[in-house]
């Protein structure tokens, strides 16, 4: 069962991912790059913000944005392991998504699904990018 998703990457299409699974009642954490200065979530918030202009709105209710944590991805990848399923939803650049991985790996608990949201890379070329602990719970997930 999944409860607790994070999302890696606040652009439009991961806040809507996030959007997504708030309306469908799961608790969600949506990370990106820690902001400048005393913002260190501040991309995550302009998305946030900028959900809630969205018309026609992605959330079910205006408040369900509340619901969505913000989180960076320099002070809260410990919040990964708390999660059932985190999607990979950053720019379709191959290097940017293994760097990435890389980096969550280790905060990826054992039975947890790691799903990229790629629309134009291969998933296997993807999987290969991991290590092999996650490869049997890597995924490829896209939503329209």
């Amino acid at each position: 069962m999944i409860t607790r998703v994070a999302v890696l990457g606040a652009g439009v299409m991961g806040a809507q991912i996030a959007a997504h699974c708030v309306n469908a009642d799961v608790n969600v954490i949506l990370f990106d790059l820690p902001g400048k200065g005393d913002k260190p979530d501040g991309i995550v918030t302009r998305a946030l913000d900028g959900l809630k202009k969205m018309d026609p709105s992605p959330l079910a209710a205006k408040d369900l944005v509340l619901h969505i944590e913000a989180a960076n991805y320099e002070q809260h990848l410990d919040r990964l392991r708390d999660c059932d399923l985190i999607i990979e939803a950053i720019a379709e650049k191959l290097e940017w998504k293994r760097d990435l991985f890389i980096k969550i790996a280790p905060y990826v608990r054992e039975g947890a699904i790691l799903a990229s949201n790629t629309s134009s890379l291969l998933i296997d070329t993807l999987a290969q990018t991991l290590p092999e602990k996650l490869r049997s719970r890597f995924c490829g997930v896209h939503f329209f």
